[in-house]
């Protein structure tokens, strides 16, 4: 079962609560739905959108100090979910671009008969890619295909910044170390 936000502002004792629980709390119950309704709309994928409204709502309550009119909270949370959901289409946008791409330089390379040295050459990009350790794998592929920052990428996997950039830095001098060798040979388990 997946906790919501509200889910967990309930759960939180009123002692151990952050200032501005209470009232992100009940801007939450007031205002979710509208939130999603939004998200939805700018998106067209209801589970994004709610997954938008939360994180707006999560970002809100860390800056409710920063929130100037306690009234216009619900405009603040409203800009965040916007621009949330601008940034997850820039993302779809890139991949969209990157995919288009990718296809086109296959076509290209079959109309003119070549023997296909850019397709080619990404299989063994994606060979070398799957012979690397899962850790390094995974920050790889969140940094540079999914286009995560360093903070979003360490928030995605659970660790800190640093270990997200030592990771990168290990993961893509192996990577030419295997692209160098011919690295795409061989089993990539």
């Amino acid at each position: 079962m997946t906790t919501t936000v509200g889910d967990a502002l309930k759960q939180v004792p009123a002692a151990a609560a952050a200032p501005g629980t209470a009232e992100v709390a009940a801007l939450f119950h007031a205002h979710y739905p509208g939130m999603v309704r939004v998200g939805y709309l700018l998106t067209g994928d209801r589970a994004l959108a709610e997954e938008l409204a939360q994180e707006a709502f999560v970002r809100t309550w860390r800056r409710w100090d920063q929130v100037r009119s306690h009234e216009a909270a619900p405009a603040y949370v409203r800009a965040a979910v916007v621009n949330l959901a601008r940034m997850s289409l820039r993302r779809r946008v890139l991949e969209i671009r990157h995919r288009a791409a990718l296809a086109l330089d296959v076509a290209d390379g079959a109309a003119a008969g070549d023997d296909h040295r850019g397709a080619s050459t990404r299989i063994d990009v994606r060979r070398a890619l799957l012979r690397l350790p899962l850790r390094k794998r995974t920050c790889l592929v969140l940094r540079f295909y999914a286009d995560l920052s360093e903070e979003e990428t360490a928030k995605a996997l659970g660790v800190a910044v640093g270990t997200v950039k030592s990771q990168t830095h290990r993961a893509l001098k192996l990577l030419e170390r295997y692209l160098e060798e011919g690295g795409a040979r061989g089993d990539p388990t």
